[in-house]
């Protein structure tokens, strides 16, 4: 008789071990890891506080080159990022923007001349294919929500001198010309709510707070002034950027 309990003891404790470590891996089979997507489209909008180099161009009162007080640029943009591929993340982007800076003075012939006898301001619309690297410090933690990036864009820049001119000799130009230009930029993107901010407001989920520094150039720009006289001039700019990027 105690020879009989034992066996069913034994086969009572085998399976209940049997059926333990079938539910374990039913468990296991039911809950899977599941990595999240980083891809997907998003629209975002760009502004920034801009520093224009001098300009220049000719007209019948000689050489003028042209000093600018602090500018603006602002623009939209929609793109696509492709996700984490090993230590990036690519993303590529259409843009399309609009700038403005005034006059500070002009100078005519080397000869400064006073702000408050200088008038006028070059005006640009911007258009761009961008691409971009993201590259991740951390997958958790606070600097996990800090993304630093690099990139720039090609595309084209309509460049208007627009109404520039003297006191006394009224304007001297006011033309405009379309040319190949680029960007180059670099900064980095902050998860809103990653950091803590917006975290209790659906509108602000997958939102990117994008700071960064961008170069801006285009060259050959031809101009006509208003006696006729023809020249042509660079454009170059530095600019702070503030950027806000929404991913679906």
């Amino acid at each position: 008789m105690n020879n009989f309990k034992r066996v069913l003891l034994t086969c009572a404790l085998s399976a209940a071990m049997v059926s333990a470590a079938s539910a374990a891996d039913m468990a296991v089979e039911e809950a899977p890891v599941v990595v999240p997507s980083t891809s997907g489209f998003y629209i975002g909008s760009l502004s920034s506080v801009s520093f224009l180099d001098d300009t220049t161009f000719t007209s019948g009162v000689g050489a003028i080159s042209t000093d600018y007080d602090t500018g603006f640029y602002s623009s939209i943009r929609a793109g696509y990022n492709f996700g984490s591929m090993g230590f990036i993340s690519p993303r590529i982007e259409l843009e399309l923007g609009y700038g403005s800076a005034s006059v500070d003075a002009h100078s005519v012939n080397g000869a400064g001349v006073p702000s408050i006898d200088s008038f006028g301001d070059a005006r640009s619309f911007q258009g761009y294919v961008n691409g971009y690297l993201d590259i991740p410090l951390t997958n958790d933690g606070f600097f996990s929500a800090v993304t630093p990036f690099v990139g720039g864009g090609v595309g084209f820049m309509n460049l208007e001198l627009r109404k520039q001119g003297v006191a006394g000799t009224a304007t001297l130009i006011d033309d405009s010309d379309t040319q190949f230009a680029y960007h180059l930029d670099a900064g980095v993107g902050i998860n809103l709510q990653g950091i803590g901010l917006f975290s209790d407001m659906s509108l602000f989920d997958n939102t990117t707070l994008d700071i960064g520094y961008r170069f801006t150039a285009a060259d050959d720009f031809d101009f006509v002034a208003r006696n006729g006289s023809a020249s042509s001039t660079d454009f170059r700019s530095h600019a702070v950027t503030f950027g806000l990027r929404k991913q679906f």
